[in-house]
């Protein structure tokens, strides 16, 4: 089989019927779409269970482990596509723009995954402006340049309906970190561009639905980023960086993000105690690697004084130097 899009559903029964006929609109010669049920407690189970009655191309899968990443592995694990295409039930892909993808694929042999452009909007395809800043190019650059430049602001992340797999990258590089709740396929990304090469398609391939029952905003409305991205930076890119032989440029960008991390999180806990059992929390955490004196002084302040005023000081001049001389 040429492609597997695989749709993780976690009460998307009112995106069912929209996210496949998304698929089916792309004009795809050969393909199956494995919905993946996440514990959903609304009708999504017999939204899909209708698909398939009319469709063979539709398979129904059950997660019972609850989140993004285990939804997305089991699709991962169970499908027949040569090439990968993980979905989100709830966002739009733009007319052609999967068969452009696969074209990439078919003509260059070498590249692993090819990945294009996103537009967020609250709106749908058809009432969202599309940019205007598409050129169809295909840029293609050395590893690690993309995962460099994912890592250095996630401003430049897309999301996972903007990426086209060859399933071997799975093979290659893992699937999902199950331990990450959120950033799961930010550090997913990282990983895959430091590691496989990839091609960039010059063109939008998706629209982000942004809504406010999506799981992804819901979890920063309850959580500030410092917490959500501490989990990706201890749990995949330090694992990473002491398992890998990494350039320079990764190594500054993981501990400037690891001390600034640290920092945040302290200056927002409340409650001497509360900072007092986070600090030793966050040492036993990053035990594998030394940190520096400077970034333990701090760290030690901002127990007894949490104030933003001083965490700016902190991450504005201390932590850029000590990181430089760490890296010496």
């Amino acid at each position: 089989m040429k492609l597997s899009v695989i749709i993780p559903v976690y009460n998307g029964a009112d995106f069912i019927e929209k996210s496949y006929n998304s698929i089916i609109n792309q004009q795809l010669a050969d393909f199956e779409i494995l919905y993946v049920d996440n514990n959903s407690k609304d009708d999504s189970v017999e939204k899909i269970e209708s698909l398939i009655q009319t469709d063979a191309r539709v398979k129904l899968l059950i997660q019972t482990k609850q989140g993004a990443a285990p939804a997305r592995n089991k699709g991962i694990e169970k499908a027949q596509g040569d090439y990968m295409y993980v979905f989100d039930v709830d966002d739009e892909i733009y007319p052609g723009a999967l068969n452009k993808m696969i074209a990439v694929l078919d003509t260059h042999e070498q590249i692993e995954a090819v990945f294009g452009k996103m537009v967020k909007s609250n709106k749908g395809i058809s009432e969202t402006e599309k940019p205007m800043d598409e050129t169809h190019e295909i840029l293609f650059k050395e590893k690690p340049y993309w995962g460099l430049y994912w890592f250095s602001s996630l401003r430049h992340v897309v999301g996972p309906p903007a990426f086209l797999y060859r399933r071997t990258v799975f093979d290659k590089i893992g699937v999902y970190n199950e331990e990450i709740k959120n950033n799961e396929d930010t550090a997913l990304d990282i990983k895959l561009g430091m590691t496989c090469n990839l091609a960039c398609l010059d063109s939008y391939v998706y629209l982000y639905f942004k809504h406010t029952e999506s799981t992804i905003q819901q979890a920063k409305r309850s959580m500030p980023r410092a917490f959500m991205v501490w989990p990706r930076l201890v749990k995949e890119h330090l694992p990473f960086y002491l398992n890998q032989q990494t350039p320079k440029r990764f190594q500054e960008l993981l501990f400037s993000q690891l001390f600034q991390s640290m920092g945040r999180q302290l200056v927002f806990t409340k409650g001497y105690g509360a900072r007092k059992r986070l600090k030793s929390k966050l040492y036993q955490e990053v035990h594998a690697i030394r940190i520096p004196f400077v970034i333990r002084f701090f760290l030690s302040i901002f127990v007894i004084l949490p104030l933003e005023s001083l965490r700016k000081v902190y991450g504005y001049y201390i932590v850029p130097f000590t990181v430089k001389q760490l890296l010496k």
